[in-house]
């Protein structure tokens, strides 16, 4: 996973950020191709999640937060 991570934080795109069930802030990155979800514990201050995905559907929680860069 740590590979993953450094992947997304250097070559993503940053678009928003939410918050988790737990506290945790999920970052959202476009990485062209896919999106990446980015789950960081602010109490520890650790990265312990990267989640991927290619459709659409999981963007509806952030409908009202995206702003599209030129993408």
């Amino acid at each position: 996973m740590p590979e993953h991570l450094a992947i997304v934080l250097g070559e993503g795109t940053y678009l928003t950020m939410r918050f988790g069930e737990n506290g945790d802030r999920i970052n959202l990155y476009n990485m062209i191709n896919f999106f990446a979800e980015v789950y960081y514990d602010p109490e520890i201050n650790h990265l312990h999640h990267c989640r991927t995905y290619q459709n659409t559907g999981p963007l509806e929680v952030y409908t009202d937060q995206i702003r599209w860069p030129n993408l």
